[in-house]
C-alpha cells in the first residue's frame, strides 16, 4: 500500500478553516476523486485549528493500492480536473508519498 500525503497553503483564507468556501472546495473535489480512480483507496481533506506560523492550512491523506496505481492517478482525467480547483486556491504545496508493507 502507498499514502501520498499533500499539505498545501490557502490563498485566500478565512477563520475557521472548516467554514472557508476555498477550503471546502478543495476538500470536496479531492474526496470525490475516490471511486473514479482506479487504485485509489481513501482521500481524506483536514482543516489545520493550530493556526500557528508554521502550520500548512490544508492537508489531503490518500492510500494507494499501488506505485503503479499513485503513478496513473498522477495523470488521470479526474485529477488533473481537481487540480484545477485546487491550483488556484492553494500554494507552498509539500508532499510525500510512502509505501507501507
Amino acid at each position: 500500500m502507498i499514502k501520498h500525503i499533500v499539505c498545501w497553503k490557502l490563498k485566500n483564507k478565512t477563520e475557521p478553516l472548516k467554514e472557508c468556501s476555498d477550503a471546502l472546495a478543495i476538500k470536496r473535489v479531492l474526496e470525490g476523486l475516490v471511486g473514479k480512480v482506479p487504485g485509489l483507496i481513501q482521500a481524506e481533506v483536514g482543516f489545520d485549528y493550530s493556526n500557528t506560523k508554521t502550520a500548512s492550512d490544508i492537508v489531503l491523506y490518500s492510500k494507494f493500492e499501488s506505485k503503479v496505481a499513485l503513478k496513473n492517478y498522477k495523470n488521470h482525467p479526474a485529477h488533473v480536473k481537481a487540480g484545477k480547483t485546487v491550483r488556484p486556491r492553494t500554494y507552498d504545496r509539500r508532499m510525500i508519498d510512502y509505501e507501507i508493507e
